[in-house]
């Protein structure tokens, strides 16, 4: 049996898959440099927990749990209000329910916690300071559909 890789057919197709390709490649890229600037730029302020929760992700194979948590907070005299565990537009995901929970332990209702504001972006604030490999995977599949894309209309 031969290795065949069955991609898009067609020249329209093989446009509208590679423009999608660039287009989630894209994000994942916008998504990484905001979250990289996120960390390399925060401020830290105290912030109220309002409200924790496990949200289930169920897009891809399998569950995914996404914690979250709402928060307020005072910065250059403004309120604010985020929901943001994690810096950057993309939520971390992780794989069982328990990790879930055991990332928002001490992050209870009502308790005064660090956040991390952003220069530039004060309604952005989060609460863990640490980096995701979301934007990275993301970017990864974008740029194997683009490679899969690419091969098909060389094949054609």
């Amino acid at each position: 049996m031969g290795f065949s890789i069955s991609g898009p057919s067609g020249t329209l197709r093989i446009v509208l898959f590679v423009l999608l390709g660039i287009g989630v490649t894209g994000y994942g890229a916008y998504s990484y440099t905001s979250q990289a600037s996120a960390l390399n730029s925060a401020v830290e302020v105290d912030a109220t927990v309002t409200s924790t929760s496990v949200e289930e992700d169920s897009r891809r194979r399998g569950v995914d749990y996404i914690p979250q948590a709402t928060f307020t907070y005072t910065y250059n005299g403004e309120e604010y209000t985020s929901s943001n565990v994690y810096p950057g537009p993309l939520s971390k995901k992780l794989k069982t329910e328990d990790a879930a929970e055991s990332a928002l332990e001490g992050y209870q209702e009502e308790e005064t916690v660090t956040a991390y504001v952003p220069q530039g972006e004060p309604e952005n604030a989060y609460l863990k300071h640490e980096r995701s490999a979301e934007p990275l995977v993301l970017t990864g599949f974008g740029v194997l559909f683009l490679v899969a894309s690419i091969y098909a209309a060389v094949k054609n």
